[in-house]
């Protein structure tokens, strides 16, 4: 029993797993765009997002502690929707993974292009996408694994130059640049600006509900897990709230022109040595994450197939143990995507999909406290702070583009096609 125990990741293990969850590509890449957006106004955005994603990740920890397995957005939307919405959150949750991976490719080669500017030509754009999407599609169906040695250099190369960053950069900051914020909220913005600077943003603060999924491998998870997401919610958004100050203070006006505006605030300070530096751990972050998703993306489908809800040849082991069409034909969608968009339309577009799942988990919350199933922990003050989730993702979605949505559209009906043809019966015989 205590070795059982002993094999359990304990508060401070999925502290930093949660860490490494959030912060990525989003933070090196997007503060740019929030600026551009909504200049000062922005740093207003960075706590509307820490409001949404701690209620959001506080809804996942209440469903994940009702269920004795790892949860998922699919096994509650199931529980609480019946088998076709639960059916269209489990296609989601792979088209999620498909956009974060093609997203992260385009953002590699938006940060390779800050060195390398061929990386960002139109035409060798393309032919880079080919290649890394090629190249991780054959390591994925090799088995290729990696270890944890692996991730935590990974963690500690973005995490590092980050806290630098900041530490060092806000002894340089210009107090000037942060005049004058009240008339800029008051008389300088649009709600439609705030929107989507909003929607954007979110994107950084995505993937706490990793954490909510493997609540099984955790030591004591309903005293944990709530414990452990509030806190890392709330490291993310200090931590995010201190970069987007510096970057301000350092770059100002200019920060909203810059592609890589972590790296060219670093050279503000240290010159052309400080932007390689800051490039360099940007590659690095953005490339680990990169290759995850590479083997994440895939195994969504795999786990319909192994339910029985799509059909087997998706979870069809080949030579090397993986499952190959899965593999060939969710790489296939990603590269696709990838030429199709650059990273802050993939961002968006992972955004949007990520809230129809969120809005759904939130909701299940709700229905399950109805049903009066057995949580081990239960959100504070009631229903407000789910229903403040689902009022301010629903607010996010109104402000995704006409092209964003129509995405969407094709992936639901895409899902409605499987659930007809196939799915429903799989699930009735069940």
């Amino acid at each position: 029993m205590d070795d059982l125990k002993s094999n359990k990741l304990g508060f401070w293990s999925i502290f930093f797993l949660g860490i490494n969850s959030i912060i990525g590509s989003g933070i090196f890449l997007l503060p740019n765009k929030a600026y551009a957006d909504v200049g000062l106004a922005s740093l207003i955005v960075i706590l509307i997002n820490a409001v949404l994603a701690l209620f959001l990740a506080l809804c996942f920890a209440e469903t994940a502690s009702i269920f004795d397995k790892n949860g998922s957005s699919f096994v509650y939307a199931k529980e609480a929707y019946g088998n076709f919405v639960g059916f269209e959150i489990g296609i989601f949750a792979w088209f999620i993974g498909i956009v974060s991976w093609s997203a992260e490719i385009q953002g590699f080669l938006t940060a390779l292009g800050g060195i390398y500017p061929i990386a960002i030509d139109p035409y060798y754009n393309k032919l880079f996408v080919i290649a890394i999407g090629i190249f991780l599609g054959v390591l994925n169906y090799l088995g290729v694994k990696f270890s944890k040695i692996l991730n935590n250099l990974i963690t500690v190369s973005k995490l590092l130059p980050l806290i630098l960053f900041v530490l060092v950069g806000i002894f340089f900051i210009k107090g000037s640049d942060f005049f004058p914020l009240i008339p800029k909220i008051e008389f300088g913005l649009s709600t439609g600006n705030l929107g989507v600077a909003t929607l954007v943003i979110f994107y950084a603060f995505t993937g706490f509900d990793l954490l909510a999924v493997a609540a099984e491998d955790m030591q004591n998870p309903t005293k944990n897990l709530p414990k452990a997401i509030i806190w890392v919610m709330i490291f993310c958004s200090i931590f995010y709230l201190m970069v987007m100050v510096v970057c301000i203070g350092l770059l100002g006006p200019k920060l909203g022109t810059t592609s890589v505006p972590i790296a060219s605030a670093t050279a503000a300070i240290f010159g052309s040595s400080g932007f390689l530096f800051i490039t360099i751990a940007t590659l690095v972050s953005i490339g680990g994450i990169t290759i995850a998703l590479s083997f994440i993306a895939p195994r969504s489908i795999q786990a319909l197939a192994d339910s029985k809800y799509v059909p087997e040849v998706f979870n069809k082991k080949g030579r090397f143990g993986t499952a190959g069409f899965a593999i060939l034909l969710t790489t296939a969608i990603t590269v696709s995507l990838a030429l199709y968009g650059n990273f802050i339309f993939l961002a968006s577009l992972t955004v949007i999909a990520r809230l129809i799942e969120f809005i759904s988990t939130a909701g299940s919350v709700l229905v399950f406290r109805k049903r009066k199933l057995k949580a081990q922990y239960k959100i504070p003050l009631g229903p407000i702070i789910p229903v403040i989730a689902i009022i301010l993702s629903i607010w996010l979605l109104s402000q995704s583009s006409h092209e964003n949505l129509l995405f969407i559209i094709i992936g639901f009906i895409i899902g409605a096609i499987l659930y007809v043809t196939y799915a429903k019966k799989q699930m009735e015989r069940q």
